[in-house]
């Protein structure tokens, strides 16, 4: 007869469910950064349609943290929300002239979105497309530095999610050094 014997079968599903054990911690790592490299995807997509709102509109745009949907709020996180609005008169508030052209809600738990200088609250694009001053925002999942993603800004308006240059898994600042932190 042919086939597998009862311990036969039973030693290869245990050395089965040993590798799939060591590939899991992979699985997850792979999953994060999934996860971070698609909000950063979609959040370079929202500070594109600022900038060319900006530019269409011939007027200053910005995009700020919002959890309200309809006003800035520095307490927030940009995970919690974000707005986009024609600010009228540059001040990077939502006044009774401006109007709130697009509104995002909150992003999936685990996910944290931190920006860097002028970043930090909000960014601005001018009717020429540029922009108010270089930024960077640092999106990591389950604040983890490996498959984290940095958007950069340059003062032309110019949007950039940075590179992995080294390979190592963590993205490097415009320095070329690691990043340090999720935030």
């Amino acid at each position: 007869m042919r086939g597998f014997t009862l311990p036969e079968l039973l030693i290869t599903l245990a050395l089965l469910a040993i590798v799939l054990s060591q590939l899991t911690p992979d699985l997850s790592t792979i999953l994060q950064q999934n996860r971070a490299y698609s909000v950063a995807t979609e959040f370079s997509r929202e500070l594109q349609l600022t900038r060319n709102e900006a530019i269409k509109r011939n007027r200053k745009v910005t995009l700020c943290k919002s959890s309200s949907g309809d006003d800035c709020n520095s307490s927030d996180q940009w995970e919690s929300g974000w707005i986009m609005f024609e600010n009228s008169d540059g001040d990077g508030k939502v006044d009774a002239v401006d109007i709130v052209l697009r509104t995002h809600g909150t992003l999936p738990v685990g996910i944290t979105l931190r920006g860097i200088g002028n970043f930090k609250n909000r960014v601005t694009y001018k009717p020429t497309g540029d922009s108010t001053s270089f930024s960077r925002l640092v999106i990591c999942s389950d604040n983890q530095l490996e498959g984290a993603q940095v958007i950069y800004i340059n003062s032309t308006g110019r949007i950039r999610i940075a590179d992995d240059g080294d390979g190592d898994g963590i993205p490097e600042d415009s320095s070329g050094n690691n990043i340090s932190s999720c935030g």
